[in-house]
This record gives structure tokens, C-alpha cells and sequence, in this order.
């Protein structure tokens, strides 16, 4: 008889992986990881979402005014801002579009909000009302993007290469011009500028970038526009163009840009040439992806990315589907690997009060990674490890698994050969006892929830596969109230090594 032999696949730390080769890939990879988000020592089924307004028409933008510890999130349709606090109110009506960009700036007359679009005036709010913005030298509703710059607010002016400036810790007043026709070889428009920092804060270091969409970033360093002696621009560089306007966020203190290439930091874009910066992008390891994303984008289809810091998160809104669930990428922002998210309709995201918040295309804003259901609908995470070739045709019989939960959960294990997934098993949902809510504990303490002990839990199922590649899957549903702790940390195949006839 063949002895039984056991391979182990580690936990899925570095997550999703859709690039290099797959025959050599790293068996602490993923070929599947579908609504189980990567953490620090394997891979943890996501919380659900529940909603939190209904805004009744299309949402463009999300975004939050901060005043000491008090928060309010705004969200713009196409001709209202609405505060989402219940019950919803428009605080601004009339107006032409949603597609609003936004900043905040602190002077001596308080702290203020900033947004402009590119098609409506201007406009200020101060935790009480918005003002429309008295701004001279320039109409305003023809600025469509603001960013703050060593104490200055900057707008760029809609389809063209020209940004404005105002007098420093000033919201209103007389703008001037920083025309950039010459500077940019490939023309185009401007579609935003940022400031960017060698440091996570702001200093002497921070230089002025302009992004143009066809990939130029200019960079410029100084404090004061309108003299050289205090203005310089200090170099002009190519990525592929960014995605839209809105397609950039900060970590630390470096700048993401998303392209049609990936999602590249500007520390990066600065050192490199286009070619060499793929290599080198966020978005890497999910490269294959990506390009499917961006070659099946429709035009009105967006793509928007949010860093939600308190929990190391990135999260992408693709406008993809995949078997009629929207796609969203996600990512654990201190290691880099990722995950799809399957079920969230994702247009665009914020964070108020230090959680997660998204809106889909019929105007609901959801909570983030709360609850057990997306608002009331099951879900199913699936996760299969990358596919380990021996050089020997096998004949896999059973699975194992080793998991960290509160209790013992039910769950589905199937067996994969020679690199061809079939459908994954749905599994009756997972129940969960104890009902303690989702991110009121922390893994790794060994305690979730309100005493809640975790433990480690170890189990085997039958399942059968040939081949001379191997990979087990594991398929868990979540359809309760609360969250399912529920953290992969390995897997297990039991085979036979035998030659097929």
C-alpha cells in the first residue's frame, strides 16, 4: 500500500496574488481569497454592513468636517449635500453636479471646509453653514479641485493647465495664477495637485505636486508662488495617467496615485520610468487584475480608494462584477496583501469617527465591516491557497484545516487539481453563540468581545482531487447579527503519490 503523506499550506499572509509565476508561487499565497480580508498572521472573514442613510439618489462623494472631536460626514448627489446624520437634511440645494473636492483648512476665524467641482461656485463651511466663497481673478465655478499648500489653499482651473492660489490662512479673496502650459510636455488638463512629504508630517521638507491626466507630475518646492526667489520647480516626471481626479490618497507621508497602470506612491514615480514603477506599484501583486479592471471599465464607472488607518485597511472600488456581485479590492496596508471583497456596491468611501463608511449606486451609505449580513443578505468567504506542483501525480482524499474562533464553526473544505478551481461550495450559514459584536476585540490577545475566549481549533473533512498540482479551499457563510470571528491561520492535504494510467 502507499503510505499517506500530509503537505502543508501556511496561512494566507501574503493574501490575493494575481501576478508572477503560478507553477513556483509561494504556497502562503492565495489563487481565492474572496470576503476574507488578510491580517497579520493569516486571513479573517469580514464583518458585514449595515446600512446607515438612505439618500435616495445617486451619491457622487463622501466627505467629512472635522472641528476638535466632533465629526460630521456630508454626502453630495447631483444637486444636494445632504448630512447624513439622521434624520437626512440637504444643507445645500441647486447646485450642478456632486463631483466635489474637498479640504480643510484651520485660520484665525475657525476651522473651515473647502470644496469646489468645477461646475458651482466655491463654497466654505464653518460647522454651521456653507458660504459661497467671494473669490476674484478667476470665476470660481470654473475651479474644480483644492488642496492646501503651506498654509495656502490651491485650485486648479477645470480643462486647462492653470492652478490659482489665495493669500495664506485665507478662504475668500483675490486669487492669482500659476500657469503650467510650458512646463508640461504632453499638455492635457490638470486634474489635482497635492502637497507631498519625505516625513509622515509637514515641515520644511513638503514640496507642491500638479498631476496632469495624461501622467505628468510637476513638482514644485517654496512657500510663496509669486516669487522665484521663494518658488522653484524642481523636476517634472511620468507614471500612466491617473484614473480620475479623485485617484490618489495619503499614507504617511507619501502620496498613492491610482493609474491605469496600478496604484504607484509618488516616492517611487520619482525615482523611476513608467516600465520600471510597475514593479514597484501598491497594486502589484494583483497586476492581472488590475488591467481587467481598467480595460473593462465603462466610462461612467469610477474607481475611488480609501486608507482606513485605524485598522491598516485599504479599500478600492473597482465598479466591477464578477457573477453579478459588485467588486471591491482590499488590502492590509501594513504587509500589502490583498483580497477581493464580493457583495459591496462600493462608488465611493470615507472615514468619520474612525470607521469605514461607503455608498452604493442607489444613494445608501453602509457601515463598513459591522454586523453579521450586507444589510440583511448572506455572505461567503472562500480562500484557495496558490497550488503546489510536486512533480508527482497525486490523489488527494482530505483536508484539514487549523482556525482561531470562539467556538468550533461550521464550514465547507473542498480539494483542487492541476490549477482548474470549479465552482465553490456555499455552506449553510456558521452560527455563533456568543453574538459579540465584530471590532470589539483584538486578535492575537486571545480575547474577542466581552470575555469572549478565543482558541485554536484543528479539523479534517473528506474531499478528493487528482493532479500533479494540489490545493486545498475553505468556504464559510456568515447570515446572523453579529460578526463571525473566524480567522484562517493554515491548511492541510492528505495524498497519495501514484502514477495516473
Amino acid at each position: 500500500m502507499r503510505p499517506a503523506r500530509v503537505e502543508l499550506f501556511p496561512s494566507p499572509s501574503k493574501g490575493w496574488v494575481q501576478s508572477g509565476n503560478i507553477v513556483t508561487a509561494g504556497r502562503d499565497q492565495a489563487e481565492v481569497m474572496d470576503n476574507i480580508w488578510p491580517s497579520a498572521e493569516g486571513g479573517r472573514l469580514r464583518g458585514g454592513c449595515v446600512e446607515y442613510a438612505d439618500c435616495a439618489q445617486a451619491i457622487t462623494r463622501l466627505f467629512v468636517y472635522k472641528s476638535g472631536t466632533a465629526e460630521t460626514m456630508f454626502a453630495s448627489g447631483t444637486n444636494n449635500i445632504y448630512d447624513t446624520a439622521a434624520p437626512l437634511v440637504s444643507v445645500r440645494a441647486g447646485l450642478a453636479n456632486g463631483d466635489w473636492s474637498v479640504t480643510q483648512m484651520t485660520t484665525a476665524g475657525g476651522s473651515f471646509l473647502i470644496g469646489a467641482n468645477g461646475a458651482d461656485p466655491v463654497w466654505y463651511y464653518n460647522g454651521a453653514t456653507f458660504t459661497a466663497s467671494t473669490i476674484t481673478g478667476v470665476t470660481s465655478s470654473t475651479l474644480s479641485q483644492v488642496w492646501s499648500f503651506k498654509e495656502r489653499l490651491f485650485f486648479v482651473e477645470k480643462n486647462t493647465l492653470s492652478v490659482w492660489y489665495l493669500p495664506t490662512e485665507s478662504v475668500a479673496g483675490a486669487a492669482s495664477e500659476i500657469n503650467l502650459g510650458s512646463v508640461f510636455r504632453k499638455g492635457g488638463a490638470i486634474l489635482f495637485g497635492a502637497n507631498w512629504s519625505l516625513d509622515s508630517g509637514e515641515g520644511m521638507d513638503d514640496v507642491c505636486l500638479f498631476v496632469t491626466d495624461q501622467g505628468e507630475i510637476a513638482v514644485y518646492e517654496g512657500t510663496d508662488p509669486s516669487s522665484v526667489s521663494t518658488w522653484s520647480l524642481t523636476g517634472v516626471y511620468e507614471i500612466a495617467s491617473p484614473v480620475d481626479k479623485h485617484a490618489f490618497f495619503k499614507a504617511g507621508g507619501d502620496l498613492a496615485i491610482l493609474t491605469e497602470d496600478g496604484i504607484v506612491p509618488v516616492s517611487e514615480a520619482l525615482r523611476k520610468d513608467r516600465a520600471a514603477l510597475q514593479a514597484s506599484a501598491i497594486t502589484y501583486p494583483i497586476e492581472d487584475a488590475w488591467k481587467d479592471v481598467i480595460a473593462n471599465r465603462s466610462g461612467g464607472a469610477v474607481i475611488t480608494a480609501t486608507l482606513w488607518q485605524a485598522q491598516t485597511l485599504l479599500i478600492v472600488g473597482t465598479g466591477a462584477t464578477d457573477g453579478g456581485k459588485n467588486v471591491a479590492f482590499v488590502a492590509n496596508s501594513r504587509t500589502g496583501a490583498w483580497a477581493r471583497n464580493l457583495g459591496w456596491d462600493v462608488k465611493c468611501s470615507v472615514v468619520f469617527n474612525d470607521a469605514l463608511y461607503f455608498v452604493d449606486s442607489g444613494g445608501v451609505v453602509y457601515t463598513a465591516d459591522s454586523g453579521g449580513t450586507d444589510n440583511g443578505v448572506q455572505y461567503t468567504g472562500h480562500c484557495v491557497p496558490k497550488f503546489t506542483n510536486s512533480g508527482q501525480y497525486r490523489q488527494a482524499h482530505s483536508v484539514g484545516i487549523t482556525y482561531r474562533a470562539p467556538e468550533e464553526l461550521d464550514f465547507d473544505l473542498s480539494l483542487h487539481g492541476d490549477y482548474q478551481i470549479d465552482a465553490l461550495p456555499i455552506p449553510s450559514p456558521a452560527t455563533f453563540a456568543s453574538g459579540d459584536e465584530w471590532g470589539t476585540g483584538v486578535w492575537g490577545t486571545f480575547v474577542w468581545g466581552n470575555g469572549t475566549s478565543v482558541y485554536t481549533y484543528r479539523t479534517w473533512q473528506f474531499a478528493g482531487a487528482s493532479g500533479y498540482a494540489l490545493a486545498p479551499g475553505v468556504s464559510i457563510t456568515s447570515n446572523q447579527t453579529a460578526a463571525i470571528p473566524f480567522e484562517l491561520l493554515s491548511m492541510r492535504v492528505r495524498f497519495e503519490e501514484g502514477s495516473q494510467l
